[in-house]
């Protein structure tokens, strides 16, 4: 499995693998870039926190096909009834594996620590130093309110097409 280096925060907007970028609309202080690297996506997130006077980042990555079954299960799978072809009744995640790496797609109940909903984006064979699988939880309101959802289908739509 291919490894990256950390992305620097200082250099990442004009890194040439950039692709897209999103302000987070529930904290100022952070912007979400995606790159391109070959085959694969990584997303990181970047914020200079002014109260510490610090630099703070964390990215995963993942073979860039598997952004396009990341959106095609939230859509296909968490969005439609199980009977309707759907997650059965109980199930609020679902794996697959994208070029020998598995990932998985959750369901978060307090995506936000308030209570609401969001969704975790999951890279099971990559590890933080600790042991834990790499992940992303979304917010709902930041999905599907503030735009990352558009940003990840606009990318997901240049995957397709070979653009990217």
């Amino acid at each position: 499995m291919r490894q990256f280096a950390e992305i620097d925060p200082l250099t990442i907007a004009n890194d040439a693998r950039l692709v897209a970028s999103i302000a987070d609309s529930t904290d100022h202080e952070t912007t979400w870039y995606f790159l391109i690297d070959g085959d694969h996506l990584i997303i990181s997130d970047i914020a200079f926190r002014t109260k510490r006077n610090k630099w703070l980042h964390y990215q995963i990555e993942f073979p860039k096909r598997g952004l396009l079954w990341y959106l095609d299960t939230l859509q296909n799978k968490f969005f439609k009834t199980e009977a309707e072809g759907g997650l059965p009744k109980g199930k609020f995640h679902d794996k697959t594996v994208i070029d020998g790496e598995r990932l998985k797609l959750g369901r978060a109940f307090n995506a936000d620590d308030k209570g609401d909903g969001g969704y975790s984006f999951v890279t099971l064979d990559r590890k933080e130093s600790y042991g834990a699988a790499k992940e992303y939880t979304f917010t709902d309101k930041f999905l599907f309110e503030n735009g990352l959802i558009q940003v990840l289908q606009d990318i997901a739509t240049k995957i397709r097409a070979g653009q990217l």
